[in-house]
């Protein structure tokens, strides 16, 4: 059984959302308060008839309904036909026996609904309630009755359901959570009835030991010793009776730690182990929030492998900020939460595959961020960065523009993603000598897609961001020392001022101008940066750049990448 779509009415921060799903894996991501965690709650709600692992009839509160359902039942005339219902539904594949047309999409199909309404046999109770008029400031949900049906209009009871649900999240995990069933299933798969019952009398004893330490008896002796309490001999003994089992009277031990003791990121991971190794084989969907909690990095691919490993088929549905997770369990598998719902399963599978063997690029940020800048490396990002503070007085990211450096991941992967998902991509691209073939031809591919547009310098000489900086700084003399002074160290800056000495410059690598002191001082920044730790040269010159207060001119293509016109 898998769900196939869920459609959420009045629940939540949901008016009315409709979500559909991928029969195995489900990665859900979003900002926050997008409505995550609200999804698995309405996945858990009508599965299980529970809210976060209590009974759902215990759990009504107002807080279940959409904040303007009930402001727009509060500035009506509060009759109880206004009050607002929450309706959730669920779409399955699966269970032939919920196959029926009771939904609101009208469907002939398998699934449940789940429906939180007026209750009208306590019509005088809310009668009551409403002679309040204005001063009512919420819903009575006390007079709310809950339906549970499958779509053929039969009533399901929690005893006979068909279907089933865990929702794991590891930061509201309790430290004994599923111990005691671990602890029966490890001593019934590893221990023989002859080892059970020898660890069970073993336990027995160490109990009645404990009855006969003469501590133990002069409290006792103690306790009661003037009968005021009862005329006969009272007591304080450990619990001996078979009622009694192993399993309550032990404890998990990490390295002979006490469980509720280590780390905060072990005890979840543990958890979340124990419970998916526990009911796994019982349910139809799985569901886990941020399992990256507490985790370090390693820790977390181990889980994240446990996970995949482990699922056997059944439904995951997992909410997440981490890159890693979605790259690593598949980022095709992703459901993007947000004004709009959106899934990448047509993603090119290439794409997928490279991203499950590189998971480490933060993929997840294109997702998320409405306006993005991709650049080829650091440097890029600190001059842009520059520019946008220069103009703004802030950083980019306050506005949320968001400068992605791609590294070895490249742009296709990058943009890809973002064009499947309708972000808007801004690409400050080198030319790489040739703006034709590297910059034109290779932006033809998106030329249908208006949300994806490419920034570089046309000039063929202009290859990089260096070369191009170099050029806007270079009208004269003056101009050009003020850019070196700014980017090069003191020693390299000295080299430079030393015109007599410095290289005569080769004139198909640079633009000819009228004067051979300033021809030189070009030459010799742009043989600089291709020279020996290229790298180190453009990232510290970046950051030379970025911290200075001195004025200096930058590419046009640069602050046309900042401008995301609305």
């Amino acid at each position: 059984m898998h769900i196939t779509k869920l459609k959420v009415t009045n629940f939540k921060k949901f008016g009315e959302r409709i979500f559909e799903f991928n029969p195995d894996l489900n990665i859900l991501v979003g900002d926050n308060e997008s409505g995550k965690s609200t999804i698995l709650e309405a996945i858990e709600m009508s599965l299980n008839f529970s809210y976060r692992g209590k009974p759902l009839t215990s759990s009504l509160s107002p807080d279940l309904f959409n904040a303007q359902s009930i402001q727009t039942y509060l500035n009506g005339d509060k009759g109880h036909e206004t009050l607002p219902e929450l309706r959730i539904e669920v779409f399955l594949d699966g269970i032939p026996e919920y196959r029926g047309d009771n939904n609101t999409l009208n469907e002939d199909t398998e699934g449940i609904s789940l429906v939180v309404s007026f209750d009208d046999e306590l019509l005088p109770a809310y009668q009551e309630f409403a002679a309040a008029g204005d001063a009512i400031k919420t819903i009575p949900t006390e007079l709310y009755k809950v339906e549970w049906f499958d779509f053929g209009w039969n009533t399901i009871r929690y005893q006979n359901r068909r279907s089933s649900c865990l929702f794991v999240d590891p930061s509201n995990l309790h430290p004994t959570f599923g111990k005691n069933r671990y602890i029966s299933q490890v001593m019934k798969s590893r221990l023989s009835p002859e080892q059970r019952a020898t660890l069970n009398l073993n336990l027995r004893q160490l109990r009645e030991l404990f009855n006969e330490q003469p501590q133990v008896r002069e409290i006792n002796n103690e306790l009661d010793a003037d009968n005021e309490i009862t005329s006969k001999n009272l007591q304080i003994m450990a619990d001996v009776s078979p009622s009694s089992s192993m399993e309550t009277n032990m404890q998990l031990a990490v390295d002979s730690i006490g469980f509720s003791q280590i780390g905060k990121g072990e005890q979840n991971a543990i958890q979340l182990k124990l419970a998916i190794q526990n009911r796994g084989e019982q349910l139809d969907v799985i569901m886990v929030e941020e399992p990256e909690n507490h985790l370090s990095h390693i820790n977390l691919v181990k889980l994240i492998k446990y996970i995949d490993d482990r699922r056997g088929g059944k439904q995951l549905f997992l909410t997440t900020h981490s890159s890693y997770v979605l790259n690593k369990l598949s980022i095709d598998k992703l459901c993007l939460i947000g004004d709009n719902y959106v899934r990448l399963n047509d993603l090119d599978p290439k794409v997928v595959k490279r991203l499950k063997r590189l998971p480490g690029y933060d993929t997840l940020r294109v997702a998320l961020s409405g306006k993005v800048i991709l650049v080829e490396g650091p440097s890029d990002e600190l001059v842009l960065k520059k520019i946008y503070l220069n103009q703004y007085n802030k950083l980019p990211e306050e506005d949320g523009v968001d400068i992605i450096v791609v590294r070895g991941l490249g742009f296709e992967n990058y943009l890809q993603i973002a064009r499947n998902i309708g972000t808007r991509v801004h690409v400050v691209k080198d030319n790489d000598g040739s703006f034709c073939k590297n910059i034109w031809s290779y932006a033809q591919e998106y030329v249908g897609t208006k949300t994806i547009l490419f920034f570089s310098d046309s000039e063929d000489m202009n290859y990089s961001l260096e070369p191009a900086m170099i050029a806007a700084n270079s009208a004269d003399i003056s101009e050009i020392d003020i850019f070196a002074q700014v980017i090069l160290s003191t020693q390299t800056y000295n080299k430079y001022q030393d015109v007599e000495n410095l290289q005569e410059p080769n004139f198909s690598y640079i633009k000819y101008r009228h004067n051979p002191a300033l021809n030189k001082k070009v030459y010799f920044l742009k043989e600089w940066f291709q020279g020996e730790n290229t790298g180190s040269k453009k990232v510290d010159s970046a950051m030379r750049l970025f911290e200075s207060e001195a004025q200096v001119k930058y590419p046009t293509f640069l602050s046309g990448a900042l401008r995301f016109d609305e």
